[in-house]
């Protein structure tokens, strides 16, 4: 892991939420990999880990048990309150990762999106530096997914930005703030909300 001072892609993992409709603690929820049953949490570290030389995690609900299953997984820790809309969780991950690099890429993951092709990744990757003003959204079908690349400027201005109706209405308002990406990869839209998403 490369020195904050040095780092150009910082990941950020949204985890503060409750997830009720899992049940509670959703991202406690074991997840299937190749190597063996991880957390959700961990498994969406994970899938974006490879491309990001630092991590922060923004945790709210049960934070020492979702501390803790990120296991030896390095990461900066932010915090915001779970009952809060989850724009207050992205504030809190994008000023975390300002304060690490004010001029660092920002790769928004949030912690229920547990898998994305290495191949889509290099795809946003590519996108991200062809335009580097420019927030990078995947889409698969026609629907926006994750990770999202936020650039340094846009972090900035989301951090003063009033964003009632949430992340994804802010692009809408702003298609000039984003460049949007057709990926072959349902991954970037698939986020576990309920036990029925795990089948």
């Amino acid at each position: 892991m490369s020195a904050a001072s040095d780092c150009r892609r910082i990941g950020v993992i949204l985890a503060a939420g409750r997830g009720g409709r899992m049940g509670g603690k959703k991202q406690l929820t074991p997840w299937p990999t190749w190597a063996g049953t991880i957390p959700l949490v961990a498994a969406a570290y994970d899938a974006i880990r490879p491309v990001c030389d630092e991590m922060v995690v923004v945790l709210g609900h049960a934070i020492d048990e979702v501390a803790a299953a990120l296991g030896a997984r390095a990461f900066h820790q932010a915090e915001s309150d779970p009952h809060a809309p989850m724009f207050d969780s992205i504030r809190a991950g994008l000023r975390r990762a300002q304060r690490l690099n004010p001029t660092a890429a920002i790769l928004l993951q949030p912690g229920d999106h547990p898998e994305v092709a290495l191949s889509t990744l290099d795809i946003l990757m590519t996108c991200s530096l062809d335009r580097s003003e420019q927030t990078i959204i995947p889409e698969f079908a026609g629907r926006g997914g994750h990770p999202v690349i936020i650039p340094p400027n846009i972090a900035a201005l989301l951090l003063v930005a009033d964003c009632p109706a949430g992340l994804g209405q802010f692009w809408l308002g702003h298609p000039e703030l984003c460049h949007r990406v057709p990926i072959d990869d349902p991954n970037v839209v698939r986020d576990i909300d309920t036990p029925a998403d795990l089948m």
